[in-house]
């Protein structure tokens, strides 16, 4: 059964104790104080009405948000107006959680202000200090100004956060650093789980957007000094890359474009491409478009330029030593590769080195293969070829001579890719190949791209040969010719004593 109750100002002992008796009985179920006494809100079990007063709560002075005194005997759901401002608690209601005093939401307006170290001297009220100075001890920190004077700042309030680097929470403070323990994730809510950035403890961002969200895109970072061009440059995570196996990509937006440009790109493999969205399978770096290495004009240390107009790509070295304890630079070179009518590629030093130091060395392995030469008359060649008998095994005469000599044919003709047809002496490869093919580096079928070969540097061997097999019968010639000579002043000696001898026989004839 329910009962309506209306306590009203009454005098006399009888309607004060009339209504202390109502109130305390077990069959009082629901109270109104207030106007309109007889309507009450059938599920309120005290309700206050008035158009002109409000409800006071007790004011007491606490002392601290962890201490309940001096509420005696506190339990979880009690208000309270408090009436003390100190660093922990400022004036205002609060209610008790069962161990700890929580102040409800209040209008208060503080003051912000910033500085350079921990702050000093007097202060005005609802003033919250923070520290700005990253070089401080105190970065971060924040106080407020209490009685006219700083004290370390307190939330009223609980956040998973702390202020600073400190052990105080964080509450409504907007301007100070803040800083927890522990992730800190934020999910896409919709589609579920598609999409989340997460803060780790030990320092790491880890960014995923999956494919219900943006096929085209993972995870990325969007970085801008232009506000009307967000999206200036992006790092992001591109699955339509290198045949779908996806990578990491660098983008630029221009002033004005609205999709960001992929520019730079690194494959799961670790592979590198510049203007690319591929990077061909026995490529480490693979670059789009000319490359250039380094400044084009000549520098302090007057290394030339391949031309005035540098087109292409330079490569530049700075050499450097440590000679007691200081850095000097004992060398410098750069190579150009570029087009156009002057050289194709020039290598440049800043010193030459000596006739007898190779300009350029070729390794294979570690093992060199070839040298550059510098001559006495300061052009650079290739040397003669190696042919130290040390070096040599199973050494026996040659069966190549003057015969096979005379069986190598020489040509003149014109190669068909020459413009001007000019014409040159020389070999046919094929022909060469039939009788000294160790001169011949035999091609393949496609004559442009794999062609027949001739070292005519190794015919030089069989010249010499050739040379000494003719000399060998010079030399039989000359004795035969000697002999010869000296049968036929024989001969002739003969004849002459046969002449005398006929001469002297006619005279005798006569004489008789």
């Amino acid at each position: 059964m329910k009962v309506k109750q209306l306590l009203t100002r009454t005098t006399g002992a009888f309607g004060i104790t009339a209504g202390l008796l109502f109130a305390g009985s077990p069959l009082m179920a629901q109270v109104k104080i207030g106007d309109n006494p007889n309507t009450i809100n059938p599920s309120s079990i005290l309700e206050l009405e008035s158009a002109t007063k409000g409800l006071l709560l007790p004011r007491v002075a606490l002392t601290s948000t962890t201490v309940a005194a001096p509420v005696t005997n506190a339990v979880a759901g009690m208000h309270v107006y408090n009436t003390t401002d100190n660093a922990e608690v400022q004036p205002g209601e609060y209610f008790f959680d069962g161990s700890t005093w929580v102040r409800l939401n209040s209008n208060d307006t503080y003051n912000y202000i910033e500085g350079n170290g921990a702050p000093t001297g007097s202060c005005p009220a609802k003033t919250i200090y923070t520290d700005s100075d990253e070089n401080s001890a105190t970065f971060g920190q924040q106080w407020s100004c209490i009685n006219g004077a700083w004290v370390a700042y307190s939330s009223p309030t609980k956040t998973p956060f702390f202020a600073g680097l400190t052990s105080n929470d964080a509450g409504g403070a907007k301007r100070g650093l803040i800083s927890r323990f522990g992730h800190i994730v934020v999910r896409r809510e919709t589609p579920a789980n598609s999409g989340k950035s997460t803060i780790t403890p030990g320092g790491i961002i880890q960014l995923y957007r999956g494919n219900a969200i943006d096929a085209g895109y993972g995870g990325a970072i969007d970085l801008t000094n232009v506000a009307g061009n967000p999206l200036q440059y992006r790092i992001a995570v591109r699955p339509t890359v290198q045949n779908g196996n996806g990578g990491l990509v660098f983008h630029t937006t221009a002033a004005g474009g609205e999709t960001p440009q992929p520019r730079m790109m690194l494959t799961p493999s670790g592979k590198l491409g510049i203007g690319v969205t591929l990077v061909n399978a026995p490529n480490l770096v693979h670059v789009n478009g000319s490359l250039q290495g380094s400044e084009q004009d000549v520098d302090a240390g007057e290394l030339a330029q391949g031309t005035a107009n540098l087109s292409g790509y330079r490569l530049y070295q700075e050499g450097v030593r440590v000679v007691d304890g200081q850095n000097v630079q004992i060398n410098r070179a750069q190579i150009v590769v570029q087009s156009g009518d002057a050289p194709n590629l020039v290598l440049t030093k800043k010193n030459m080195p000596p006739a007898s130091e190779p300009f350029v060395v070729f390794r294979v392995n570690g093992s060199e293969e070839g040298r550059i030469f510098r001559n006495s008359n300061g052009d650079v060649g290739f040397p003669a070829p190696t042919s130290d008998r040390r070096l040599k095994e199973n050494i026996k005469s040659t069966h190549y001579s003057i015969q096979d000599l005379m069986k190598i044919g020489v040509v003149e003709y014109n190669y068909i890719a020459n413009p001007k047809k000019e014409r040159t002496i020389g070999f046919l490869a094929q022909d060469l190949y039939k009788v000294f093919p160790e001169a011949v580096t035999v091609g393949g079928e496609d004559a442009k791209t794999n062609p027949w070969r001739v070292d005519a540097s190794k015919i030089t061997p069989l010249l010499v040969k050739a040379v000494q097999d003719q000399q060998k019968e010079i030399e039989s010639l000359k004795a035969q010719l000697s002999e010869m000579n000296a049968l036929k002043a024989e001969v002739a000696s003969i004849k002459a004593m046969l002449g005398n001898a006929g001469q002297k026989s006619s005279e005798a004839t006569i004489s008789k």
